[in-house]
């Protein structure tokens, strides 16, 4: 859902800052077009947006199911880049790639090498934050892009990964200490940056405890009528274990069948 849309954009972010030729020049769903971007800025950049979020839905249940969100990295240069290398002693050197056609493509074919690498192999705790939240990667689209802008000639190209996403916590308990989602917010709490939208996070997650009957039918999907037709409304007291009892409903088309399991 939103929520693991959101994080994951801002885990992606982090994991690409100073991974690649960019360096800190990563940007977060910039409302300016890739050209504009690119015409104030000269050096290379990326913008990052989840423009596509699908969710296979049952029912009524928007919360969980298998999520498949597209993030999108848009790459751009416009100036030569001098990239820091080695000679055959070990020293240090600096290689230039010349503002030309050629540079440019294979500058931006470095850049997306190095983005790959970043979210995908790197051993840092943000890239270790954002496979978490990504548990298989389904689709990776490349588009060549080129333009010449208020007489700013750039290159760029547009990366798209189709992710599958996890489910956002159940809302109204704590996170587990060991959870993905835990170990995302730790992290963004510890950057000054993003630890106002860690609080906003953690408050929509654990900010009201809900009783954990509530909490087992948001999980599993069960409508706010059927848990009502049950007798398990917000101001009722349950007179069975309210758990077990949604463990067993099924919500069909002519309203709730009870399964009853045989005793182990």
């Amino acid at each position: 859902m939103s929520l693991t849309r959101l994080a994951m954009r801002l885990a992606a972010a982090r994991a690409l800052r100073d991974k690649t030729l960019a360096g800190a020049r990563v940007f977060d769903s910039a409302v300016d077009p890739i050209d504009q971007t690119i015409a104030a800025q000269r050096l290379p950049l990326l913008v990052l947006t989840t423009d596509e979020h699908e969710l296979d839905v049952t029912g009524r249940d928007l919360g969980s199911g298998t999520h498949r969100c597209d993030l999108v990295i848009e790459l751009a240069i416009a100036s030569r880049v001098e990239v820091p290398a080695e000679d055959e002693d070990g020293g240090a050197l600096t290689i230039a790639i010349p503002h030309t056609d050629e540079g440019m493509e294979l500058t931006l074919d470095l850049m997306e090498h190095q983005v790959v690498s970043a979210l995908t192999r790197d051993d840092g705790a943000w890239s270790r934050a954002w496979m978490m939240l990504v548990p298989r990667i389904t689709r990776q689209v490349s588009r060549r892009g080129a333009s010449a802008e208020n007489g700013v000639r750039f290159a760029a190209r547009q990366l798209t990964l189709s992710c599958d996403l996890i489910d956002a916590p159940v809302p109204g308990a704590a996170l587990p200490a060991a959870g993905a989602w835990s170990k995302v917010l730790t992290l963004m709490e510890a950057d000054a940056a993003m630890a106002g939208i860690a609080s906003l996070i953690r408050a929509e997650i654990e900010g009201t405890l809900v009783p954990e009957w509530r909490r087992a039918a948001h999980a599993l999907g069960v409508p706010l009528e059927v848990s009502d037709g049950i007798g398990l409304g917000a101001g009722d007291a349950p007179s069975v274990d309210p758990v077990e009892f949604i463990m067993g409903a099924i919500s069909t088309g002519a309203g709730v069948v009870t399964v009853t399991e045989d005793a182990p």
